[in-house]
């Protein structure tokens, strides 16, 4: 019963999202399904109205922000001031994301080998994710993989 209320919900939510043009390009990202894409439109809206990459990363919340003064030297942590929901979904994507066969694999184990916690280096990736998705939609072009990633991944 609940398995077909959720399937029909996806279904519907996929249907939205063949109406929006952004969300194709969202969708390229291996990583990042159309729950996913329709929670982060959903609470982003017109991606036009933000110039930057900065304005984007600051309107969720996931600028870093550091408290210093004088010889004392704070840690660096994420605001939290913008919107909670999309960080709680880019965090969920950042997981799919850092898998073995990821997108953003390697990028989380050079996090880690720098001596990063694994919540830390999950929301980097969360980050990147975001400028990633700002970029593709900005530019409205599909995600594309390098090659060179996969080239050395082999070697």
């Amino acid at each position: 019963m609940i398995h077909s209320l959720i399937q029909e919900a996806e279904h519907c939510i996929e249907k939205i999202l063949k109406n929006i043009p952004s969300a194709r390009y969202i969708r390229s990202i291996p990583g990042i399904g159309s729950i996913t894409t329709a929670g982060i439109i959903g609470e982003i809206g017109d991606f036009n109205k933000f110039r930057t990459q900065g304005e984007v990363v600051k309107f969720s919340g996931l600028n870093i922000y550091e408290v210093s003064s004088g010889k004392h030297t704070g840690k660096r942590k994420i605001s939290k001031r913008g919107r909670s929901r999309i960080r709680n979904l880019l965090y969920l994507a950042a997981l799919g994301t850092v898998k073995k066969q990821g997108i953003m694999h390697a990028y989380y184990t050079r996090l880690l080998g720098n001596s990063l916690h694994k919540t830390s280096a999950l929301v980097a990736v969360a980050r990147k994710l975001l400028k990633i998705i700002h970029a593709v939609v900005r530019d409205e072009c599909m995600y594309v993989r390098e090659e060179k990633e996969v080239e050395q991944k082999a070697a």
